[in-house]
């Protein structure tokens, strides 16, 4: 039996970079640059600076956390801090007709585990691009309580899908990542 959510794991699995139409991937770029951005603006802030410091008491490495003398961290640590420092300044992008800032959320994601498994930057790309379509069709399906943070919901499975597609997942082990992921939902 075939589920929405098995067909949106082959969608994450399957697409190739070729298959993703020229002027997707141009925006997919000004974006990704866009957010990196924030995310270094802000890492300067005293807040996100707090923060590190308690994180980097547990050491690590594997992945970079974008800001200026920040040492490497665990994979999980850097999209942690990295994600913490994009929603600090908030100057998140969005979508306009779903309510999701998909690219704050998901793109902490993608440099940690690109850098871990040392993809290529189409592939960052693609992750980021793919995922970002799982969330926007999720938030545009779903209807979530009225006190849940209507950006961070369908954005977190995007960056789930985007996760599955950055550790080479197949069809049926994506669809069960976005399945474990969407447990955590708030709806």
């Amino acid at each position: 039996m075939s589920t929405d959510i098995d067909a949106l794991g082959r969608f994450m699995a399957e697409t190739r970079w070729e298959d993703i139409p020229d002027a997707v991937q141009a925006h997919a770029k000004l974006v990704f640059l866009d957010t990196l951005g924030v995310i270094l603006a802000g890492s300067i802030q005293s807040e996100v600076r707090a923060v590190r410091e308690t994180l980097c008491a547990s050491g690590g490495t594997g992945a970079t956390v974008y800001a200026p003398g920040w040492p490497g961290m665990d994979p999980r640590q850097a999209a942690l801090l990295n994600g913490i420092a994009g929603r600090s300044i908030e100057l998140c992008e969005g979508h306009r007709y779903v309510s999701c800032q998909g690219a704050i959320q998901m793109l902490p994601t993608v440099l940690a585990l690109g850098e871990q498994f040392e993809r290529s930057g189409d592939e960052l790309l693609s992750a980021l691009i793919l995922g970002y379509d799982v969330a926007v069709r999720i938030g545009a399906s779903a209807t979530a309580r009225a006190l849940a943070h209507q950006n961070g919901q369908a954005p977190m499975l995007g960056a789930v899908a985007a996760g599955a597609r950055l550790r080479g997942c197949n069809a049926e082990q994506a669809s069960r990542a976005l399945r474990i992921g969407a447990t955590l939902l708030l709806t």
